[in-house]
């Protein structure tokens, strides 16, 4: 079975925002319009709501586009910047297509000293069983797709935010989208009556 979404067609997205303005939403909004526009059948033209996400220490805003067991996709990013640690997923691959502001990070494990940056327009590939260490610029937004076994990566994405932060708000205000996407996919696939 394959996947839904296509990694060519994310950064295509991506690249073709790169300069909308941030200071009044247009780069998200069109961004979300562009994605909606190549998957209809998945990702409605206007998203839910932000959501306060820190997971790993990174701490920044999610819109979350898209969810199912196999692929997510959200819109993450910060106004004033953040750093932490990646996670590390034995079972999914993460991409993440830069579409304003600067990404650095580096791997945790290889000989290499030096970080490698992420640019507008750019992507990146977090393999599965690989981990780094981010630092994420000032107004930095990327769009964010996960493909794999996606439930694996929910304990990271909400302990940090739940344990560590106590900030039960956001895990509801999470769950809450979760479910709305959920249910839209549901409704989605149901069979249409003539």
């Amino acid at each position: 079975m394959g996947y839904r979404f296509d990694s060519d067609v994310l950064h295509e997205v991506a690249r073709q925002v790169v300069g909308w303005p941030l200071e009044t939403g247009e780069l998200v909004t069109c961004a979300v319009e562009l994605l909606a526009e190549a998957y209809p059948d998945s990702i409605a033209p206007t998203a839910g709501r932000w959501v306060g996400s820190k997971a790993g220490g990174i701490l920044g805003k999610v819109r979350f586009l898209y969810f199912s067991p196999r692929e997510y996709l959200v819109i993450f990013g910060s106004p004033t910047g953040t750093q932490g640690f990646s996670g590390r997923y034995k079972r999914v691959q993460i991409h993440k297509f830069l579409m304003a502001g600067q990404i650095d990070s580096y791997d945790l494990e290889s000989d290499d000293l030096t970080a490698t940056t992420l640019r507008p327009g750019e992507h990146t590939c977090l393999e599965k069983g690989q981990a780094r260490g981010l630092t994420i610029h000032p107004g930095s937004w990327h769009l964010e797709y996960g493909r794999g076994a996606v439930a694996t990566t929910l304990p990271f994405a909400m302990v940090d935010t739940l344990l560590v932060s106590l900030e039960f708000e956001s895990v509801r205000r999470s769950g809450v989208e979760f479910a709305r996407l959920i249910r839209r996919q549901v409704a989605g696939s149901r069979p249409r009556s003539r």
